[in-house]
């Protein structure tokens, strides 16, 4: 096995470098490491008793037979020069290069740790004979990623054993068959390399590009054949699975914002005030009027989760991109309704744990944000709670965080903030607001990146079902080959004959017609090869007794459409099954334990935030200001209300009935949507003359949520950053 590219790899003291020539292979001699390809596109072939050898020395732990970079004399460019904003030298003997330096950090807000760019380049494992292949070895060094070349004594399965865990872009291999034993092929290699990782993209190079149609191919899997210019495409789409998948990948640390004037420092609050979940644009109107009549600050929040499920168009360009859109109009409606009704309604992000969207939020002009790392251990709570303030500080934006995690269901709403996690996540943090779990509970689910990955399962499974899904035709084809060969008949049977004939015609001949119709029809080419029409051809040519096989093939084919459709409406069902619904029971608040946090905030200039204030009674509500609380957020109790208002003026029975054509949760959502879209289509001119049951909303507002805020205030509020 030889590299090319960056890669990060272990030396004769088990210090990690990293070779810094991009495309060129290096190689390890006999006596241990060796010499560096100096030369781009040389290659040579590690011994691989001395890597070995050098790596049971250095105590590294590589597997036998492992070819490493020998590029390992560079010199690693540390983080703590970019961190400094210093200007640090390419490398030895040059002199410094200028470097932007980023403007200074309020005081007490730590510096997320910056990895060397270089790092984050993935790896791409090519078989050797692939790499050795005229054609294809331009096609894959202009994708600029770190190559690894597997031969016949290093296998690819085992180069994927010795790098790190989704530093894979794609493994390339060629593909040495056709027809259905190249599908058949193709399937158990996918297999067995995503053995660890299960989003590895496969590519299959092949000679001839009517071998193989890809779309018979799984997801994430993809032919190479000569003039391709798709598979930069491929790799984003790669990458963007990858990215919606793991909270990790995206996470790293939030990219620096463009250079923009210092930020105006973060709006103070006064006393105790009310923060209402948006599920609906339309419900900012009621919110803007109940600030107008108290002539108090109101906040309005909305969660990613919420953003994307309940008010986002489309995910067209991805969930993220759906989010910011969100965030952009509401920040519009919120500043319209002030100013033509003189409110003080703010903007709220909730619970977040993403720092693209907290970026989002913070460029559309959001007054504060939600960093929730609460799912998480304290030191990772503190890390990303860290980085995402550092962001949020260069818009002048609020930050709150949370630690102990406040959940409706599950074992861990029975475990409350202790004394000595909010004290360290205070002393280690610089936030405004910190939100802790006193005894209340939630009854929505903010599981936005659970939601992420459910959009791009479906995604991958659309991806493969166009047409007339020769994915799950590619399947079919094989299952019914296995259950012939189990069943005794030799390979060379008319059996066998029949679906290989049948599987060929789907695959080649078939797409070609077909795509030629559909670019005459101007349906484009991805129309997909017309299988009924396959069907149709093979009944009437083979003898009758081959029927039975001809419709075995298809009840399976159909199965396995069926299948998927099932599973995308699983997931469905698991992204709508937390939708809300009133709580009829309260939330035991401890209120020795809200006393002694507030306390530990005390003359800091922060402030506690209680959240899940529909668990909390009136009784309890009412004592929270006195404590010096900042703000209670009211979320699913507040969207019942507002639904069963809407429903007295424009009644409709919104329970699912048992032939709902989805699962409950779904259907309930669908339903309750679809009518909150008809029933306020036209809710913006609303603003001079609002509804009766907006005024009758309005009320309970103010009598259930606003008034016990405001009994027992503090003489001097806890006030913000000044």
């Amino acid at each position: 096995m030889s590299t090319a590219g960056p890669a990060s790899v272990p030396d004769t003291v088990g210090a990690a470098r990293p070779a810094t020539h991009a495309g060129v292979p290096a190689v390890a001699d006999t006596a241990g490491i060796g010499s560096a390809a100096t030369r781009a596109g040389a290659s040579a072939v590690a011994d691989t008793a001395g890597v070995a050898a050098a790596a049971a020395r250095a105590g590294t732990g590589v597997a036998a037979g492992t070819a490493v970079s020998a590029a390992v004399l560079a010199p690693v460019d540390t983080a703590d020069t970019a961190i400094a904003g210093t200007a640090a030298p390419d490398s030895p003997g040059r002199p410094a290069t200028n470097r932007s330096t980023r403007p200074p950090l309020p005081p007490g807000v730590l510096r997320a740790v910056v990895r060397p760019r270089g790092a984050d380049v993935p790896h791409a494992v090519v078989s050797a004979e692939v790499w050795h292949t005229e054609w294809a070895r331009p096609l894959l060094e202009r994708l600029g990623l770190r190559t690894v070349i597997a031969d016949e004594r290093l296998s690819c399965e085992r180069v994927l054993d010795t790098l790190a865990a989704q530093s894979v872009a794609f493994v390339c291999e060629e593909l040495p068959v056709s027809g259905l034993a190249a599908m058949t092929w193709a399937a158990r290699r996918t297999e067995a390399l995503r053995r660890d990782d299960p989003l590895l993209g496969v590519v299959f190079m092949v000679e001839d590009p009517r071998a193989l149609d890809p779309r018979a191919l799984g997801p994430l899997v993809r032919t190479l054949s000569p003039g391709d210019t798709d598979l930069p495409g491929f790799l984003a789409e790669v990458q963007r699975v990858r990215h919606e998948y793991h909270w990790e990948v995206r996470n790293r640390r939030p990219a620096a914002p463009p250079a923009r004037e210092a930020a105006a420092p973060p709006a103070r609050w006064t006393g105790t005030v009310p923060n209402f979940n948006v599920k609906h644009p339309s419900m900012l109107l009621p919110y803007a009027l109940l600030s107008a009549r108290t002539r108090r600050e109101v906040y309005c929040e909305i969660s990613p989760q919420e953003a994307l499920l309940f008010v986002a168009d489309s995910v067209g360009r991805g969930p993220a991109a759906a989010v910011a859109g969100v965030f952009s109009t509401l920040r519009q409606d919120v500043d319209r309704l002030n100013t033509a009704l003189g409110s003080r309604l703010r903007l709220h992000l909730d619970h977040a744990d993403d720092h693209e969207v907290i970026q989002a939020a913070c460029e559309a002009g959001f007054d504060s944000v939600m960093v929730d790392g609460s799912g998480r251990t304290l030191h990772q709570n503190v890390l990303f709670t860290n980085a995402a303030t550092e962001l949020a500080r260069r818009y002048g934006v609020l930050v709150e965080g949370e630690i102990g995690s406040i959940d409706g269901a599950g074992l861990r709403k029975w475990n409350k903030t202790t004394l000595s996690d909010f004290t360290r996540f205070v002393e280690d943090t610089d936030l405004d607001l910190v939100g802790a779990h006193v005894g209340q509970f939630h009854s929505f689910d903010y599981g936005f990146a659970a939601t992420r990955r459910s959009l791009a399962e479906v995604g991958l499974m659309d991806d493969r079902a166009t047409g007339d899904d020769l994915h799950a035709f590619a399947e079919a084809c094989a299952r019914v080959e296995k259950d012939l060969t189990d069943s005794g008949l030799p390979g060379y049977s008319a059996e066998h004959r029949l679906v290989a004939a049948l599987a060929r015609r789907a695959t080649t001949e078939a797409t070609k017609e077909a795509t030629a119709d559909a670019t005459a029809e101007g349906a484009g080419p991805d129309s997909g090869p017309r299988l009924d029409a396959v069907f149709r051809e093979a009944r009437a040519r083979v003898p009758v007794f081959q029927r039975p096989l001809l419709d075995a093939l298809e009840r399976e084919w159909l199965e396995r459409r069926l299948a998927k459709v099932r599973r995308k409406t699983e997931l469905w069902d698991e992204v709508f099954a937390t939708e809300p619904a009133r709580e009829h029971r309260y939330a035991a608040i401890d209120h020795g334990l809200v006393q002694t946090l507030t306390g530990v905030l005390r003359g800091t200039g922060r402030a506690l935030v209680v959240h899940g204030g529909s668990s909390i009674s009136r009784v309890d509500l009412a004592s929270l200001p006195a404590h010096g609380v900042a703000r209670v957020n009211f979320g699913s109790g507040v969207y019942a209300d507002y639904l069963e208002a809407l429903r007295a003026h424009l009644p409709v029975d919104l329970t699912p009935g048992s032939d709902a054509p989805t699962g409950d949760g779904t259907w309930k959502h669908v339903r309750r949507m679809s009518y909150l879209a008809e029933a306020t289509r036209d809710w913006r001119s609303w603003t001079d003359a609002p509804p009766s049951f907006v005024d009758t909303f309005v009320s309970r507002l103010e009598r259930c949520y606003a008034a016990p805020l405001r009994g027992r205030t503090p003489a001097e509020a806890p006030g913000g950053r000044s």
